[in-house]
């Protein structure tokens, strides 16, 4: 068994402002994966304005688009309306973040006509360490329960014996990192980057839900069929890409 001890209070406090484990996490992991991104970025003489600009559409687009996604899918009943702006107590979900992190990416991009897909490339070297730094908050309060299991790798959490989805996450968005960086070294581009890192996020969460306990529909969860959904994209414009 992993030893595991569940975060519940704040770390620390600024005057009347409690920073928790997961807020602190994820405003880390963005940091970080800035960093990788500027980079990567200065490496390939890109315009750093336009970067900066697009990683600030991608925060705010991600905050905003996982928040609604928690409020849609997993949000309990008789919250208020102060309690749906706290997001720095969690109820965030991933894909909710990155599908509103690209829409607000690619709005930008399309108002000041600049063609994206270089620049995903670029975010998808940052993307994976940034993500996986923020689960570690994740796993941190004890969010997400995975599925009861003997495994000697089980955590004890909520007095049960589960799967330590979180971990298998990061162990997961890690590994795409490396896949990324490989890739990157061979010199693919023009989107191939992103969409690699897209592709292997999506393959992780569609294996990795089948452990999780999330409210299914038809036997998947919402983040699998997200998931298909996005791998079905990326095999169509793989397919145009080749006939053209």
């Amino acid at each position: 068994m992993i030893p595991y001890k569940q975060i519940t209070e704040p770390l620390f406090s600024i005057g009347s402002f409690n920073v928790q484990a997961w807020g602190l996490m994820v405003s880390i992991g963005f940091l970080v994966g800035l960093l990788i991104v500027t980079l990567e970025a200065k490496k390939r003489k890109m315009n750093l304005d336009v970067l900066y600009a697009l990683a600030l559409s991608l925060f705010v687009g991600g905050v905003l688009g996982a928040r609604i996604g928690w409020i849609l899918t997993e949000a309990p009943s008789g919250l208020s309306f102060m309690d749906y702006l706290n997001i720095w107590n969690g109820g965030m979900i991933s894909f909710g973040g990155l599908i509103g992190g690209l829409a607000s990416m690619g709005a930008y991009a399309w108002h000041k006509k600049i063609k994206l897909m270089n620049y995903l490339d670029v975010f998808a070297v940052g993307l994976p360490i940034g993500m996986a730094i923020g689960r570690v908050g994740c796993y941190l309060i004890g969010d997400h329960l995975g599925k009861g299991t003997v495994m000697s790798w089980a955590i004890l959490h909520y007095g049960q014996l589960t799967h330590p989805v979180i971990l298998y996450e990061i162990i997961w968005l890690i590994g795409t990192f490396f896949l990324i960086m490989h890739l990157k070294n061979k010199g693919l581009q023009g989107g191939s980057l992103f969409m690699t890192f897209l592709a292997s996020y999506s393959i992780g969460r569609i294996v990795i839900d089948f452990a999780r306990v999330d409210p299914t529909y038809f036997g998947l969860t919402v983040a699998q069929y997200v998931s298909i959904g996005l791998l079905i994209s990326i095999a169509g414009i793989i397919i145009r890409r080749n006939r053209k």
